[in-house]
């Protein structure tokens, strides 16, 4: 009988290696984009899947007069979190299953690196919920990878890490965009998908399954990893 994937499991990174010294490309992307739909000076935010709060920390930064919620579903990311930022709020929460009272209470709700987890079964929640906590008028960021070609990838995959086989895993699903515009044909009033580039090299690392970048004949710096995946992330931007 074939093993049952597990439910993703990758985070261990963001505990053992804390926060990059320069603010990460994706995170200056999402202030331009944060910046041009013109949010009021004391707007809401919340960040679903936020880790540590890397992201919360620069964001709280640009935006001195925000509100900022991080809910992730692992305890350690959120214990590190709220060690590192004792003044903003932090929840568990699944992506899946955000709190009732969270219903139309965000002016922004972002999920950065978060969706690829899901599948087939569970995409629709994902968009729900985070379309169901945005406030009436607000907007929905969502970075992840998606195929332009109409194809929709669901993965399953298992590594060696440190010598040891690892059990299989979700993760690095990759939508297309015409099955997300499928789905939020009815549920919102526009989305746009923008194409993240990004502009520096990244070196392979010990786990095979981050990703790394590679010279193409169609591009300088191309997105891989472990899974042999050619990577094109997108933000995803949803107007309630």
């Amino acid at each position: 009988m074939p093993e049952t994937p597990v439910a993703y499991r990758n985070y261990e990174h963001y505990i053992r290696e804390g926060w990059a010294e320069a603010p990460k490309q994706s995170f200056l992307r999402l202030e331009a984009l944060l910046r041009a739909a013109n949010p009021p000076p004391d707007a809401r935010l919340l960040d679903v899947g936020c880790a540590t709060g890397e992201l919360i920390h620069f964001l709280a930064t640009a935006f001195p007069g925000f509100q900022f919620t991080g809910v992730d579903v692992f305890e350690p990311l959120l214990d590190a979190a709220r060690r590192r930022l004792p003044q903003q709020r932090f929840l568990g929460a699944s992506a899946l299953d955000l709190p009732p009272e969270m219903t139309g209470s965000f002016e922004l709700v972002t999920a950065i690196g978060v969706m690829s987890i899901f599948d087939d079964t569970e995409l629709l929640s994902f968009l729900d919920n985070l379309i169901r906590v945005a406030r009436p008028g607000g907007r929905v960021l969502i970075l992840a990878p998606l195929n332009e070609y109409g194809v929709d990838c669901i993965i399953r995959h298992r590594k060696r890490l440190g010598g040891q086989l690892r059990a299989w895993e979700t993760g690095w699903n990759i939508h297309s965009q015409q099955t997300l515009a499928e789905l939020l044909q009815d549920r919102c009033r526009g989305w746009r998908f923008h194409p993240f580039q990004i502009e520096i090299d990244l070196e392979r690392r010990e786990d095979p399954v981050r990703t790394w970048t590679i010279r193409t004949e169609a591009k300088q710096r191309q997105l891989t990893n472990g899974l042999k995946l050619l990577i094109d992330h997108y933000f995803i931007e949803i107007d309630r």
